[in-house]
Order: structure tokens, then sequence, then C-alpha cells
């Protein structure tokens, strides 16, 4: 950083197209009386926009934890989806970044307790473990990486125990609850998308996510395959559909209930006639075949429940009441799991061992039997 005229002026070294070190020279359109500071964070910030991993390498000794870490941010452009990226990209400029660049930590200096200290940060403001995880995880994953890359000897994150998930008890709908939802839904444009969250226990973004090529109604199935989502991208949110869902588990094949092949048929004709619809058209659209927004769908089934004097609960806990149905049918843990797509029986157990009550009662039985 120089002045020049009266105006402070960045100075970077960067690399041309041909690899080679050149010196680039960046008006900051400040005045150098009073705006020293404006100057240096103009310079942090261009230094991030212009510096990569393997420039960082190279000069690793004055690197501060700030800077690494958004650039370290910026490589996982391309390794990993849109979606993912830009909640990366967030919770690291927006909610780690600034921690560390107030203080002013330089990579090779960063201690476990300077990693515990921004933890007790978050804490203090009433965070939740489960945030405080997330961001652990994040900033264990950049850290790993700056080991590798020789810029640390040790990660610091190696000897700080991993902060606690908090219990989570899911909510859900009884059985009677559904009934009552399934019947207010008659003529409702959400009456389909709900209808399948309740009797499959589908996520949204699977729900959003059906095409009419994932319809068999010669075999009587229905394949989860594709999933959208929404996300925000340059400042404008945008619809995200990818042929990955959440992981391997989640892709599955069900059987396609009667009443819901009935549903489907009735729109398909009315929106197709009798042509047989098109595979690449999403099933849950609006009335003009624009295909809902997740926050739509979540907004309006919030109206849908207030409208019929229902229990308010989440969009997301429709899968949990599915999950209830099944239970309370006493269907085993590894058919609901499979049903679910969760990744693991130990996931479904976790999230939905309170609600086998039935085996509970048994239990007691069992229990009173033998000693009363």
């Amino acid at each position: 950083m120089t002045k020049k005229n009266g105006y402070w002026y960045l100075i970077l070294m960067v690399r041309d197209e041909t690899g080679r070190l050149k010196q680039k020279w960046i008006s900051t359109h400040l005045r150098v009386e009073g705006n020293k500071k404006k100057a240096e964070a103009m310079l942090l910030a261009a230094r991030r926009e212009y510096t990569d991993l393997a420039e960082i390498q190279k000069r690793s000794n004055d690197i501060l934890v700030s800077h690494y870490l958004t650039t370290w941010v910026e490589g996982c452009r391309g390794k990993v989806s849109i979606g993912t990226y830009e909640e990366y990209k967030n919770c690291i400029n927006n909610r780690i970044v600034p921690y560390f660049e107030e203080r002013n930590i330089l990579l090779l200096d960063l201690k476990p307790a300077d990693v515990l200290d921004y933890y007790n940060s978050l804490y203090a403001k009433g965070l939740t473990g489960n945030t405080v995880l997330h961001y652990h995880v994040l900033l264990r994953r950049a850290l790993k990486e700056a080991s590798m890359r020789g810029l640390i000897q040790n990660d610091p994150t190696d000897v700080i125990p991993r902060p606690k998930k908090g219990q989570s008890v899911a909510d859900c709908y009884s059985p009677e609850e559904c009934r009552k939802l399934l019947d207010a839904l008659h003529g409702d444009p959400l009456e389909l998308p709900i209808t399948l969250a309740v009797l499959y226990g589908l996520r949204r973004s699977e729900v959003l996510g059906l095409r009419w090529s994932a319809i068999d109604f010669k075999r009587a199935t229905i394949m989860i395959s594709h999933s959208v989502t929404s996300s925000v991208i340059n400042g404008k949110r945008q619809m995200i559909a990818k042929d990955k869902l959440k992981r391997k588990s989640s892709f599955r094949t069900l059987p396609l209930m009667p009443q819901v092949a009935a549903m489907l048929q009735k729109v398909a004709i009315q929106r197709y006639g009798i042509q047989p619809p098109p595979n690449g058209d999403y099933i849950c659209v609006n009335g003009v075949g624009q295909l809902l927004t997740p926050d739509y769908l979540s907004e309006h089934f919030k109206t849908i429940l207030a409208k019929n004097n229902l229990r308010r609960i989440r969009f997301h806990d429709l899968r949990h009441s599915c999950a209830n149905l099944l239970i309370s049918a006493r269907v085993p843990l590894i058919e609901v799991q499979q049903w679910l797509g969760h990744s693991s029986l130990s996931t479904t157990a976790d999230l939905y061992v309170h609600l086998e009550y039935a085996a509970k009662e048994q239990n007691a039985h069992v229990i009173s039997q033998m000693l009363l």
C-alpha cells in the first residue's frame, strides 16, 4: 500500500496468464488523510481476491487466519455442489472470519485456545450446540487442509473436543392429526405435494424434485432419485436441481399407493389431456406450470394449518409424521429406515426411538407378569 497524489493505492503481486508475477496497482479512490484503516481493509479484501492457496504456501509466515479461510472457501468452488459452496461461503465469510479478522491472528500462531475462545463467544451469543458444531466442522476441514499443505505444523482442532450436538426430539402429527390434515387439503393447490410428504415421508427437496419419469403406473412404483433446492447465489435466490440426493441411501423405489396413483392420474389428465406426461416435466408445479419454490411450499403449508385450526408444525415434520405412522403400526425400525432413506439404522433410532411406545408397553407387560 502506498500514497500517490494524495490518495491511497494498493500494490499486489499477481500472476498473469503465463504464470509470471507482475505488480498490480489498484486505486482506492480514498484520500490519504483519515482513510488509512479503510485502505488497509481494502488491501485485505484485494489480497483475498487475487491470492489462491498455492500463492499462500509461498508466503505462509504472514498469512492471517481470516485471509486463509476466505481463500480456502473460494477453493471449494467446483469441489462441492453450488448450494453447499454457498453455505460454506456464507458461514466462513460472515460467521467465522470476522472474529479472527478482528483479532489479527496469524495462521502460524493459531492455538487451540484461540479456537476455544471463538466457540465460547458463540455460546455467549446464545447459539446452540448444533450451530457451534457446524462451524467446528467447517473450521476443521479448512485447518486440516492447511496442515496437509504444510502451512501449520499442528491442527489446533485435533486437541479440541467436538462440540456436543443438542438432543433434538422430532415433532410430528399423530395418525388422527394426519387424517385431519389430509381431509383439509381437498381442492388446495398443495394437496398433492403435502399428501406425498405425509404418505412417503419425503424431504421437501424430494417432493419438489419428483418428475413424471419417476412414476411407473404399470408397475405401481415411485422412484426417489432427483431433488430441487434453492440457494442464494451472487445475491439472488436460485433453484438448484440435481440428480444427486442427500446420500446414497436416499435413492429408493417405493410402492405407488392406489390413492396417490389416482391423484397423479387426475393431475395428468387436467394438465396434459389424454397425452402421457412428458418425462422431463416436474409434478409439483403452480397453475402456469412453474415449479413450486421451497419457500412457497413451507409458507403456504403454514397458511393451511392456520386456516384449518391444525397444530403448527414445519413442512419437514411431515417426514417425522410419516415415521410416526409406521412406528405406530409396529413396523420394524429397519423398514422405517429404508422407507425414509436414512443413511443408517442408528439415525432412525436416534430420531424416533421415543415413538416406540408400543414396544415399551410390551416390555412393561413382561416385567409386571414376572414380578407381580
